[in-house]
């Protein structure tokens, strides 16, 4: 019989500061994976992995909310884009990223304060309530225009169609030797926005593969002129 040694898989060793970041904060999301997904009008993948209060008033637009969210690379064990392994790319709300479990996002849902991906899976969510969706590039952080394209970058990932972002092997699809040249390309003025150094770096990476966000939804605000 096999020992229970034999049947480990070897842990990956990680060979620079961020692959070590991303590897300690790698959190397992399997629990939640025989959860239906639906997806928003705007084609944006979610499932609640946390029901909201239904004595609480659902997100429409035009409401101004307070959310804590965490935006996370997924890893390679990801068969619908939304469980496997994920790992950090930024977050709020959680005392992960140079914050505190007391910080919120304010927000107009719906406004173009948000990424349109996060604008559209906000809407019919009520307090309490946790959201995972899948934001493709195009949809988050990765602005469209002329010199923004899959192939000027020379990223791989040529956008709605590819969906994940990845490569065979889960890694990230934006060189490093890109990421000075690809700057430009990031979408800097939508939020969620990253606060500190690190966490713009671990964007700068990232912002052109799929990523993962998970939104709790504090309070609805409703509508505030």
């Amino acid at each position: 019989s096999h020992s229970s040694k034999a049947s480990k898989q070897p842990r990956k060793r990680c060979t620079n500061i961020d692959e070590c970041e991303e590897m300690s904060e790698e959190r397992e999301l399997d629990a939640n994976a025989q959860i239906p997904f639906k997806t928003t009008p705007e084609g944006v993948r979610y499932r609640d992995t946390q029901p909201g209060s239904e004595s609480e008033t659902a997100v429409t637009k035009g409401d101004v909310v307070n959310m804590k969210y965490r935006v996370m690379r997924l890893g390679k064990r990801s068969s619908d884009n939304l469980s496997g392994e994920a790992s950090s790319v930024f977050s709020l709300g959680y005392g992960e990223d140079d914050d505190t479990t007391n910080d919120v996002l304010t927000a107009k849902v719906g406004g173009g304060e948000l990424v349109k991906a996060i604008d559209s899976a906000l809407i019919g969510l009520r307090p309490g309530g946790i959201r995972r969706l899948f934001v493709v590039p195009e949809l988050g952080w990765k602005k469209i225009n002329a010199s923004c394209t899959a192939a000027s970058n020379n990223a791989l990932n040529t956008g709605m169609a590819s969906a994940g972002g990845l490569d065979a092997l889960g890694q990230a699809v934006v060189p490093l030797a890109q990421v000075v040249d690809n700057d430009a390309c990031i979408e800097e003025t939508k939020l969620p926005q990253p606060r500190n150094f690190g966490a713009r770096r671990r964007l700068a990476r990232r912002y052109d593969e799929g990523l993962l966000v998970e939104i709790e939804l504090i309070k609805n605000l409703g509508k505030i002129n």
